[in-house]
């Protein structure tokens, strides 16, 4: 996990702002901030969840957007930016989105508006608009981020809109990140899903992911999908991917593929299961297979073969990993 950088002014008043907005003792950096914010949002949101039960992610979003009357617009091409500025700035007279053009710059997720003419209760008071313009595979994480900002800060009072980029050394944005995992894969309904299927199979691999995330959300992505299951399987488990590239401080030397961890059950310390990031696949894992043939790989091997240049290695335990690729990237799940 990334380190958050230095908070600016800004930051710590929006921190501030966040910690008042819901009423929570604790206040940024305190070892509990992140925890005690996450709580008081999941329990402001949990009466209008419970209401849905039994239900998926997708009802999840949908219902949390009409609460907090919050319109979601995607963008994929100009034609999208186009039909928004109709519908708001010439439609609906509101003037922050003269600046939508000029905001949605590849580098930004997405811009937060709060209409500055409309009434407290109209569905559209707050329209996100998510840049969906390189991928769409962000779309389903990308609500619930927007849906955590609404629960979690105040209304923007003079601003007309707030730009969001997902940028995990932002120390506001990591914040937001970690409300909105918990609410786009809701506990008391994601958990059951998790639950049944650790019934019916002894060992984590993609298909069991692939079923968990069509039973929940189908519209979330790999990675999201996968970082839900990884961090709530009731056993030792880790979630990587992995890339070529070189060293860290040397981009271009030794180029291999390498790792990134991404996410790890509860249980996965205790187990000795832990990565070092940037640290090469061995040639006889089955990520390095998945990569080379483009095709999915699953085995046993035993983690004490991983090493590094520097003399580190892995804890000696007996795994078994299932990997995907997808573009230029290898998706693995190691589970012991």
């Amino acid at each position: 996990m990334a380190r958050c950088r230095k908070p600016t002014d800004q930051d710590l008043m929006r921190l501030d702002a966040i910690a008042k907005h819901l009423k929570v003792r604790a206040r940024y950096p305190d070892s509990s901030f992140n925890a005690d914010v996450t709580a008081a949002c999941l329990t402001r949101i949990a009466p209008i969840i419970d209401n849905l039960f039994p239900c998926t992610g997708e009802q999840i979003g949908l219902a949390l957007g009409k609460h907090l009357c919050v319109t979601f617009e995607e963008v994929h091409d100009a034609d999208d930016v186009e039909q928004i500025e109709e519908r708001y700035l010439r439609g609906k007279r509101e003037i922050g989105f003269a600046q939508l053009r000029a905001e949605l710059r590849p580098e930004v997720d997405a811009l937060l508006f709060e209409r500055m003419y409309a009434t407290h209760d109209e569905p559209d008071h707050w329209v996100a608009v998510l840049n969906l313009q390189g991928s769409r595979a962000r779309a389903y994480w990308n609500r619930f981020h927007e849906i955590s900002h609404r629960i979690a800060e105040p209304p923007q009072g003079i601003l007309p809109f707030r730009r969001h980029r997902f940028e995990a050394t932002n120390p506001v944005e990591a914040l937001i990140d970690s409300v909105a995992a918990e609410i786009a894969f809701y506990g008391p309904a994601f958990l059951p899903l998790i639950k049944r299927q650790r019934m019916r199979h002894a060992r984590l691999d993609f298909n069991v992911i692939d079923a968990i995330r069509q039973d929940y959300a189908p519209s979330a992505s790999l990675l999201s999908a996968a970082n839900a299951v990884v961090k709530h399987w009731p056993a030792p488990a880790a979630l990587l991917t992995a890339e070529y590239g070189g060293r860290t401080h040397s981009p271009d030397a030794d180029r291999a593929l390498r790792i990134k961890p991404q996410a790890y059950s509860k249980r996965a310390t205790a187990a000795g299961l832990m990565l070092i990031p940037n640290m090469r696949v061995p040639a006889g894992s089955p990520i390095n297979e998945a990569f080379r043939t483009g095709t999915e790989q699953g085995a046993a091997e035993h983690l004490g073969a991983w090493g590094t240049s520097q003399g580190k290695h892995l804890s000696p335990i007996d795994v078994y990993t299932s990997a995907r690729r997808l573009g230029e990237r290898v998706y693995a799940v190691i589970s012991a």
